[in-house]
């Protein structure tokens, strides 16, 4: 890798300016990214040469195209990746902290802010082993900070993707990464999660006593390797005998040779190490606790004595926690504000995201005197489960950290009772202010005019429902549906002679989705008025849609075409077809969202042929700045429209390249 200079070339769309640093597998380059606003980025770059063997190239795109999936606060995102030449490249997000390698070299870190940094990587950490992804290269270098301090791990997989050339040379020499390799990674044994607990104790062990557990100011790979399998680490407290011995405990548990003595999460870890200093624990409201699953395991929505029960019992035991949920909440619930709402809402009126201005410092600041010492804006996602919904919940983040505002992000997971607890739960906890991705608006009536009555500003993402005395963001989903519709009907049209087998993937839940399905019912048969469109199926995450097209399929449904009204619910029907050995070629998806694995399908032909862009980050900016001026008194139309949405092909991938 050494001496690779690409400064003022091209890789892709994205032109190089500038070198940021060089490792044993890939080179940083600072880059631009002409198609979304001259965007700067970190592009890592590995040359490909005799030592990748012919697979790389499709294990590169298909760990990518994983990677590139994980939307998390504290995980850097990949925007883009591809092959150029002889050159793979990945895309992320450039932050200008450097790394806690760095920051480990030029300073000594209190034990709060090692504790304050090791919950944010957990948090991470533990979102992509619900994933059921392994990082495998857990070390100081991967960890990323950004201007404000706060930690984002990258890298996910990619020593997965390179085997074997960063961790070990033929002249048997240490490159670094062996000092944080588990010692079932270092068997080559098959690995699950704690291994990464294993790295992620050695990266505590080398922050809290300022050495890494084993010597390895040797070059010999043979010793360090030897170490890490057959040797305890020295105690922390012989080398820093200020450390105490519950912290040394939650450091040598972590380091445990069998990863069935280690911790079984990373949260867990993080917060057995806030205990032992007598920190309070993770309020990471989006990253609960794992259970003991297998990382790919699905966690379940329902407590497990629910599934011993029949369903219409279920939903009576769910219903009833709910409701004494709620009762207990509103009875210790602190005293919120009634009757003082600081802003006008101009009921009936809408007006163009564009026209609800940024706010001015003196709003920001104004939303930070409203929020006070302990308030904060409560985000109540409808899930973080897909990329548009994750940096939507991202972009939300990152603009009330520039703001220096309080966010807390409360997750159901798509499940329609957490929310409504997660409301009330959010509340309970001091929240000021409400940002809300509804799931079931029937279900969360009681809640919402409980909010609307106590004066609590509130921020909606949806339209065509009641907006509880807040504001209503939200496009016209039926136009929004529309395009993809009519780009299916024109497929339909020129190339299967207007004759099809339709599914439209829905989601009944909401009646401003059904309008978007709607929408790409009407744009089908504008141009494909003799298609046939054999029903709509609930869709809108990757396991509904999964359930839908597996039964279609397993009943010998016929089907060539599947609209859907997202990405995440086109994802679950390609897994459906991939397992049913389904030829890529033999159906087309049109969807919304242009997710990058969607963009990354498109390319390909693979089964997308298209996908409505409608910007997460957009839409996540512009619903925190509409709660931002709600809270300094500004007044607000009672809609705010959406930014259009604009269709991504084949044909316009291939104009933005040129």
């Amino acid at each position: 890798m050494s001496g690779m200079n690409l400064i003022g070339q091209k890789l892709g769309e994205f032109e190089i300016k500038e070198k940021l640093g060089e490792g044993a597998m890939a080179s940083v380059y600072l880059a631009a990214q002409p198609s979304v606003n001259n965007r700067l980025v970190a592009l890592k770059v590995i040359r490909l040469d005799n030592d990748h063997e012919a697979g790389f190239r499709n294990r590169f795109a298909h760990e990518a195209a994983i990677i590139a999936q994980l939307e998390h606060i504290h995980i850097l995102p990949v925007y883009a990746y591809g092959i150029a030449g002889d050159y793979a490249y990945l895309a992320m997000r450039w932050l200008q902290g450097g790394t806690l390698a760095q920051v480990m070299r030029n300073e000594d870190l209190s034990l709060e802010r090692i504790a304050d940094i090791l919950k944010q990587v957990a948090a991470g950490l533990t979102y992509a082993h619900q994933k059921g992804i392994i990082h495998r290269d857990l070390k100081p270098s991967n960890i990323m900070l950004d201007d404000a301090g706060h930690a984002h791990l990258t890298d996910f997989g990619l020593a997965k993707v390179i085997q074997g050339s960063q961790n070990l040379t033929l002249s048997g020499t240490v490159v670094g990464t062996p000092a944080y390799m588990s010692p079932e990674q270092l068997r080559g044994d098959p690995l699950d999660r704690r291994s990464d607990i294993y790295s992620l104790g050695v990266i505590l062990y080398n922050l809290v006593v300022g050495r890494l557990p084993f010597d390895t100011a040797t070059s010999d790979i043979v010793t360090i390797i030897y170490q890490q399998l057959e040797k305890a680490p020295p105690r922390p407290r012989t080398i820093n005998p200020d450390i105490n011995p519950e912290v040394e405990t939650v450091i040598l548990r972590a380091l445990a040779k069998a990863p069935g003595e280690r911790y079984d999460s990373a949260v867990e870890l993080a917060q057995a190490f806030n205990a032992a200093l007598g920190l309070p624990g993770s309020s990471e409201q989006s990253v609960p606790q794992l259970p003991q699953l297998l990382p790919n395991t699905p966690v379940k929505s329902y407590p497990a004595f629910l599934k011993r029960v029949r369903p219409l019992v279920a939903v009576v035991v769910m219903l009833v926690a709910v409701a004494l949920f709620l009762v207990i909440a509103l009875l210790t619930r602190p005293a919120q504000p009634t009757g003082g709402r600081p802003y006008t809402i101009l009921a009936g009126e809408s007006s163009p995201a564009a026209e609800v201005s940024t706010p001015n410092e003196d709003e920001i600041a104004a939303a930070r005197a409203y929020l006070g010492d302990g308030g904060f804006i409560a985000y109540l996602a409808c899930t973080r489960d897909s990329e548009f919904h994750a940096t939507l919940a991202r972009a939300m983040h990152d603009l009330a950290t520039r703001y220096q505002l309080r966010i807390e992000v409360y997750d159901p997971q798509t499940d329609n009772y957490r929310q409504v607890t997660q409301i009330e739960q959010a509340r309970s906890d001091g929240a000021r202010a409400l940002i809300l991705c509804p799931l079931d608006v029937e279900l969360l009536s009681e809640s919402l005019k409980s909010v609307e009555a106590t004066g609590l500003p509130l921020v909606i993402f949806g339209d065509n429902i009641p907006s509880y005395g807040g504001v209503l963001m939200g496009g016209n989903n039926y136009e929004l549906g529309l395009v993809p519709g009519q780009l299916a009907g024109q497929i339909i049209h020129d190339e299967m002679d207007g004759q099809a087998d339709v599914i439209i993937l829905d989601f009944p839940d909401r009646q401003d989705i059904t309008e978007r399905a709607d929408g790409l019912e009407a744009g089908l048969l504008e141009f494909a008025p003799e298609a046939t469109i054999v029903g709509r199926f609930r869709g809108a995450t990757r396991e509904f849609a999964y359930e839908s097209i597996k039964k279609l399929i397993d009943t010998d449904v016929h089907f060539n075409v599947i609209v859907s009204i997202n990405d995440a619910g086109s994802f679950g029907a390609i897994q459906a077809m991939e397992d049913a050995d389904f030829d890529p070629n033999s159906v087309v998806i049109t969807s919304i969202d242009a997710e990058a694995l969607a963009l990354e399908y498109i390319r390909d032909g693979y089964f997308i042929r298209g996908s409505a862009r409608i910007s997460p980050t957009t839409h996540g900016e512009t619903l925190l700045n509409i709660m931002v001026r709600l809270l300094a008194g500004a007044s607000l139309p009672e809609v705010v429209i959406s930014p259009p949405a604009e269709m991504v092909t084949s044909a316009t991938l291939t104009s933005a390249k040129q």
